[in-house]
């Protein structure tokens, strides 16, 4: 796996917890799949951060991303130290890996181990269940590394999954957390709500802040939220169903 990693700072971090946050970069998924990434780009526009490194990668889809300003460049995704009573360290950006994401997923954790990282928490979509109607308030669902982990979820109203799998980089990345000696979270929504994914994400994060602590203003996200409307009456149309 080619690897090119620049790394800009190395802070003392105070107890710091990681949060993973990439979405597939395919255009055909990004309307249902991009809900980390978008919680991402909140977090960096919003918080306090300071930039720590950042990664390109043949883990990640073999093509070059034109710029707003017709600038082409390979994708990339960086750890951002997001700055609070705890620190959590922010692994977000343009893609998820597609290929290797067994080394890519080692070479992350290899990087949390390195900032002294004991919790990881990794969100995204999930990819398994039915749809919701697009009306419907997103559920949020998740899995842990261990018992203790499983609790601390349940704790803060998460549904914990059971009996399917959970596939790719952003589950990947927590079963794996263990084998390094981090607590590993993953943290998910239904899919079904249309992009961009204001309620998704609202969800995510206001489980995070009460996992981690992180200190994240929720005010404009809320003002863009459409109201969760009504369940639909048996025979209403809907493009999910």
């Amino acid at each position: 796996m080619w690897i090119d990693y620049k790394e800009v700072g190395k802070p003392r971090l105070k107890d710091p917890a990681m949060v993973v946050a990439v979405s597939t970069s395919m255009p055909q998924y990004r309307a249902l799949y991009s809900q980390a990434r978008e919680m991402g780009s909140y977090l960096v526009e919003k918080m306090d951060n300071e930039l720590l490194g950042t990664v390109r990668s043949s883990a990640f889809p073999p093509e070059v991303l034109i710029r707003g300003d017709g600038v082409s460049s390979l994708p990339e995704c960086s750890f951002y130290r997001l700055r609070g009573k705890r620190d959590v360290v922010l692994f977000a950006g343009d893609v998820s890996p597609v290929d290797e994401q067994y080394e890519f997923a080692e070479f992350v954790l290899q990087k949390a181990q390195s900032m002294g990282v004991k919790e990881l928490y990794s969100v995204g979509a999930r990819w398994t269940e039915n749809p919701l109607p697009p009306e419907a308030d997103p559920q949020a669902g998740g899995f842990a590394t261990d018992p203790a982990g499983v609790a601390k979820l349940k704790k803060h109203g998460v549904k914990i999954l059971s009996d399917e799998p959970a596939p790719f980089f952003a589950s990947m990345v927590v079963a794996m957390a263990k084998d390094v000696g981090v607590k590993g979270f993953k943290l998910s929504v239904d899919h079904g709500e249309p992009s961009p994914h204001t309620r998704s994400v609202i969800k995510l994060l206001d489980i995070l802040r009460g996992m981690t602590g992180l200190d994240v203003d929720l005010t404009e996200l809320r003002s863009k939220a459409l109201p969760v409307a009504p369940p639909r009456q048996a025979g209403n149309s809907s493009i999910y169903h």
